[in-house]
């Protein structure tokens, strides 16, 4: 895994397929996903999500409160486009290694 010092504070994910959102008279297209690293807050209610979620759906979900874009859109991204913001997230939400509390590829010794 990098060490959190390398990953990027922000991520921008141009859509394969833009996603068209019909509502209330007007259409909203969305064409990227815009990630940052998540609060403890979303990091909580992801952790939660987990205990009765697939993975997928639990991701799906930290990815909407991350980015602002809806469920229904993210239902509709390209798999591609999911797993890679899919993997940025995971960077962020996985914890450091037991020895190394602060994420460094060598460990704290």
């Amino acid at each position: 895994m990098a060490d959190r010092k390398s990953i990027p504070d922000e991520l921008t994910i141009t859509l394969a397929k833009p996603i068209t959102m019909s509502g209330k008279g007007d259409e909203t297209i969305y064409s990227e996903i815009s990630l940052h690293e998540p609060n403890v807050s979303q990091l909580s209610q992801f952790i939660r999500k987990t205990q009765n979620e697939t993975a997928v759906d639990a991701m799906k979900f930290l990815i909407h409160l991350v980015s602002g874009v809806p469920l229904p859109v993210l239902e509709k991204v390209g798999v591609s486009d999911f797993y890679e913001a899919m993997a940025y997230m995971t960077l962020w939400v996985s914890p450091p290694d037991q020895d190394d509390p602060e994420g460094n590829l060598a460990g704290s010794q």
